[in-house]
């Protein structure tokens, strides 16, 4: 899980930070954390960088651009962000309710109501979790999620991996590992160096199949086997 705090005082990010990895410690679960000490750095380094965050610590009152700005402009194109409100003020509760947020954090009451704000943040994070897996491509590092992936083939010993959007990345790793690592059963291998998405999977016949977007993929026999079973479960719990 991802997870950014930002506020421009040092105490309590530390506070809020250390009260983080103590949570998820006792949670049994990772997380990254990034620390930010004014809204305009975060905006840029999301912007910049695409990172994704799940969760975000924000103050309310900051100067230059207040938490309730930052919110603003995260909502329009991150609508899943769970915003907490962090402030030392209880006047800013009502304004901050346009901006959707998930809890509302007291500062001179964070050691009380951290725990539980984020317990629940988490909660709510693992009923409607989307998976991410971190591809290490040669143009540089994406994290990217797992049901945007349509498939992945191994073209002489390097992993290819196509994405929803047309973009393909490559990284040097073999299919096995990469399958494993994404531990997703919704990928079916339809031969040796290639595994699919059923998602993304239109049509099939006894050679090869047909993806959402007109890609034809050649199928071993073996593969056309396990496949069909495989779509038969996939369209069963997914119709």
């Amino acid at each position: 899980m991802y997870i950014a705090i930002c506020d421009d005082d040092s105490k309590i990010t530390s506070r809020l930070e250390s009260g983080i990895r103590a949570i998820f410690k006792n949670l049994k679960d990772d997380v990254d954390v990034s620390v930010f000490f004014n809204g305009t750095d975060l905006i840029d380094t999301i912007k910049k960088e695409k990172i994704h965050y799940d969760i975000l610590l924000l103050d309310v009152d900051m100067p230059n651009i207040s938490g309730l700005e930052v919110a603003k402009i995260l909502r329009e194109t991150n609508e899943d962000i769970i915003i907490i409100f962090i402030s030392s003020y209880e006047k800013y509760v009502f304004d901050s309710f346009e901006y959707n947020p998930f809890r509302y954090i007291r500062k001179n009451r964070i050691k009380e109501e951290l725990s539980i704000a984020l317990k629940s943040a988490y909660a709510l994070y693992k009923k409607s979790e989307r998976r991410y897996v971190v591809i290490k491509s040669d143009d540089g590092d994406y994290r990217v999620e797992q049901s945007e992936i349509c498939y992945f083939e191994i073209v002489k010993r390097k992993l290819f991996i196509h994405l929803a959007n047309n973009k393909v990345l490559s990284m040097w790793k073999p299919i096995k590992d990469f399958i494993n690592e994404i531990n997703d059963n919704n990928f079916v291998k339809i031969h040796s160096g290639c595994a699919v998405n059923m998602k993304y999977i239109k049509e099939y016949t006894n050679y090869d199949i047909t993806l959402d977007n007109g890609e034809k993929l050649i199928t071993s026999r073996s593969g056309i086997k396990i496949l069909k079973d495989e779509l038969i479960r996939y369209w069963g719990e997914n119709v």
